[in-house]
């Protein structure tokens, strides 16, 4: 993979926003549109498919610092518990394989903080290749994986191991601020 070419990515997303908020439009529609020429130059799709998948991959950014592009994956079926990234976006791209997306309202409790928080599903959706969802501040999400290998882009608004960002339990009914390694 051509670190050019992840530069060149990384300055059109940075561009879209300039001059505006991150938000379905110019992140989610245009910002997603660019990703999309991103992996189909020669070498990305293979280069994202063989990537290990052990440690976070940063394919852009700096560690604690501004806008980050990341490359997850699912090798095995797995499924996260809903959660929300605090108060930076994100944009998942669906690469290769398929994320089942699910949105929550939060029923109990304050938003953006601990405790109590009954959640209720009100979007369940499929991401397949080529395809993305844009997600602003405090929006509480979860993935799950059924058909694997998966392989998708994040992008986030800054670094999350530096955000204080809240992880759900839909069977206690409450939120817990997410705890870094």
């Amino acid at each position: 993979m051509n670190q050019k070419d992840v530069n060149n990515l990384a300055g059109g997303l940075m561009a879209l926003i300039k001059n505006d908020q991150p938000s379905q439009k110019n992140i989610g529609l245009y910002g997603s549109r660019l990703i999309t020429q991103f992996i189909t130059k020669p070498g990305i799709e293979e280069y994202l498919a063989a990537v290990n998948l052990e440690k976070k991959v940063r394919l852009w950014g700096t560690p604690g610092t501004g806008m980050q592009i990341l490359c997850h994956g699912a090798d095995t079926p797995k499924k996260g518990s809903p959660h929300d990234h605090g108060s930076s976006w994100a944009l998942y791209y669906q690469v290769s394989g398929a994320t089942e997306m699910s949105v929550y309202s939060r029923i109990t409790g304050t938003d953006g903080q601990p405790g109590q928080a009954e959640l209720k599903m009100t979007e369940k959706s499929e991401l397949t290749p080529r395809n993305a969802m844009f997600f602003g501040p405090l929006v509480i999400h979860s993935t799950r994986h059924p058909s694997v290998p998966a392989r998708w882009i994040r992008v986030t608004g800054t670094d999350l191991d530096f955000v204080t960002r809240l992880r759900f339990s839909i069977e206690r009914k409450e939120a817990v601020i997410e705890k870094k390694n």
